[in-house]
């Protein structure tokens, strides 16, 4: 596969759609549209009694489906236990008429025994709700059919409109993340080079930049798991590709957020370093911050820019800086491994956006 991250910018309109899409009154908007649909057209085919199971369930998956993949995941659980559950019940019930008392005292072990078989399949509360309908609905087949369908299609309209009206666009909020925390790690890094981090700062901008990097690591999970879908959206093709991208971007944070807690922690002694050995190795991690921004403006797709001619570093550059300077005692040691590890991460970057 090619390793070309680039495309045009979003417009203004798809950019503002794609932020609407990860928001609150988007899974607000998604919720009503569910209940007025779902309502809606069993009344108007004349099955007005269908209509409130429809419409719940059409919810339910909205509002328990935060992704496309869980949309679908909770679609297929549910529908597969009120298939097998309800018809179970119903029997159970039938064959112990007219004592009702006995098909309760029965009913919990053949949900126990439904969910032991395939646990990973039946959920506890999914097999539950309708087996326990069933001693509402008796021996009216009617009453379980109208359930059935209710649940069927509405789940079904619950995951098309997941699916096809402001699906969430986690690929973009990937990307978001990943120029927030460029931003926050260059400028952090450039500070700290050129000897102008004070040890008081050091502490908030870890915290910002840990932030960061757990929501990247979110927000690349649910694309991948979105894009395993048989049916994928035009968000998440349009960054199918850049998965390793967030892949690596998210272990360069967390390798800085490290870096920057053992300099919070041995504030002291990197600065009792001898300090012709503390400059040059400001200055090679300088060098590292100019690649990085380098990176960063590559990565950022609001600007239309063409792909890197030549990596910004390469392994045999980032060697010779490494070598440069000794290892005289434990501290050099720490922070020389601190300096390698983010070279080596950035030197994948710049495989990562060369064409």
């Amino acid at each position: 596969m090619s390793n070309v991250y680039h495309h045009k910018p979003l417009t203004p309109f798809r950019r503002a759609l794609a932020r609407f899409s990860l928001s609150e009154p988007a899974k607000y908007t998604k919720l009503a549209l569910g209940l007025w649909i779902g309502f809606a057209i069993p009344s108007l085919l004349g099955f007005p009694e269908a209509a409130v199971s429809l419409a719940g369930s059409a919810m339910l998956t909205l509002a328990l489906g935060s992704s496309i993949s869980a949309a679908r995941s909770y679609f297929h659980k549910r529908v597969l236990s009120n298939v097998v559950a309800m018809p179970l019940g119903t029997l159970l019930i039938w064959a112990t008429a007219p004592h009702l008392w006995l098909g309760a005292l029965l009913l919990p072990f053949v949900i126990f025994a439904i969910v032991g078989l395939r646990p990973s399949v039946f959920q506890m509360t999914s097999v539950t709700v309708p087996m326990t309908l069933v001693l509402y609905t008796g021996e009216h087949v009617s009453l379980l059919e109208q359930r059935l369908i209710g649940v069927v299609l509405g789940m079904l309209l619950g995951f098309i409109i997941q699916q096809v009206v402001f699906p969430p666009d986690h690929g973009f909020w990937a990307n978001t993340l990943v120029n927030d925390g460029n931003d926050e790690a260059t400028g952090t890094l450039a500070q700290l080079a050129a000897g102008e981090l004070e040890r008081a700062q050091i502490k908030p901008a870890t915290g910002r930049l840990r932030v960061l990097s757990t929501n990247l690591k979110q927000a690349h999970t649910l694309l991948k798991t979105d894009i395993e879908q048989a049916w994928v959206s035009p968000h998440l093709k349009r960054n199918r590709v850049r998965g390793p991208l967030f892949a690596c971007y998210q272990e360069t944070f967390d390798s800085l957020v490290n870096f920057l807690e053992t300099m919070d922690t041995f504030h002291d002694q990197f600065a009792a370093l001898d300090a012709p050995w503390r400059e040059a190795f400001l200055a090679r991690l300088a060098r590292l911050v100019a690649a990085h921004r380098q990176l960063a403006e590559t990565a950022d797709l609001r600007v239309e820019r063409p792909p890197l001619p030549a990596p910004p570093l390469q392994m045999e550059e980032l060697s010779h800086l490494i070598q440069d300077l000794p290892v005289t005692n434990v501290f050099t040691s720490v922070y020389l491994g601190h300096l390698s590890g983010y070279g080596i991460l950035l030197c994948r970057l710049s495989e990562l956006h060369t064409a």
